[in-house]
C-alpha cells in the first residue's frame, strides 16, 4: 500500500513539473514576443530591396507595361542570388542637376528586375531608375505633376540564360 502512494506521489510530481514547463514555454512564445533582428548587412540590403519593391510596386508595373507596350505582363522576379543589390537609392545632391528631377524629388532609386508573364517567360533583365519622394507615398489626391515616383530612365538587356 505504501508503495502505491509513493508511485501516485511521483506521478503527481512529474505531472506538475511537465505542466509548469509547458506553461512557461507558452508564456515565452506569446504573441507579444518580438523576433530577433539580424545584423547581417546582406540580409538588411535584401530586406530593404523587397521593402522598396513593395512600396513602388504599382509604379514598377506601370513602367514595365508601358516600356513593352504589353498589359499581359503579370509581374517580375528578382535577379538570381545574390539579391542584395537589386535596389539602390541615392539622394539627389545639392548643386547637381539631373533633368530637373532634383527640384521635385529627394532620391534616385535604381531597381534591377526580370519582367515576366504568368507562364514564367522572362522578357529581359531591366534596370529602372525612378525619381522618388517617399513622403508623398501616403498622401492623398496628389496632383499629376507631383507623383510619389517618376520614371527617369528604363534600360533593357537580354534576359539571363538561367533564372530561379
Amino acid at each position: 500500500m505504501k508503495r502505491k502512494w509513493i508511485v501516485v506521489f511521483l506521478i503527481c510530481v512529474i505531472g506538475f513539473l511537465a505542466v509548469s514547463h509547458l506553461s512557461t514555454n507558452a508564456l515565452n512564445s506569446s504573441a507579444d514576443a518580438m523576433p530577433e533582428f539580424t545584423y547581417s548587412s546582406k540580409e538588411k540590403n535584401q530586406a530593404f530591396g523587397y521593402f522598396m519593391l513593395d512600396l513602388y510596386h504599382s509604379e514598377i508595373m506601370h513602367a514595365m507595361k508601358d516600356y513593352y507596350k504589353d498589359d499581359k505582363i503579370s509581374g517580375y522576379r528578382t535577379p538570381n542570388p545574390p539579391h542584395y543589390d537589386m535596389v539602390s537609392i541615392k539622394p539627389f545632391e545639392k548643386g547637381v542637376q539631373y533633368k530637373g528631377f532634383e527640384k521635385k524629388y529627394t532620391y534616385l532609386l535604381k531597381i534591377k528586375l526580370l519582367p515576366s508573364y504568368n507562364n514564367g517567360k522572362i522578357l529581359g533583365l531591366d534596370t529602372l531608375y525612378f525619381a522618388v519622394a517617399p513622403y508623398r507615398q501616403t498622401m492623398k489626391n496628389l496632383p499629376n505633376e507631383s507623383p510619389a515616383a517618376e520614371l527617369v530612365k528604363y534600360e533593357h538587356s537580354k534576359p539571363p540564360k538561367k533564372t530561379h
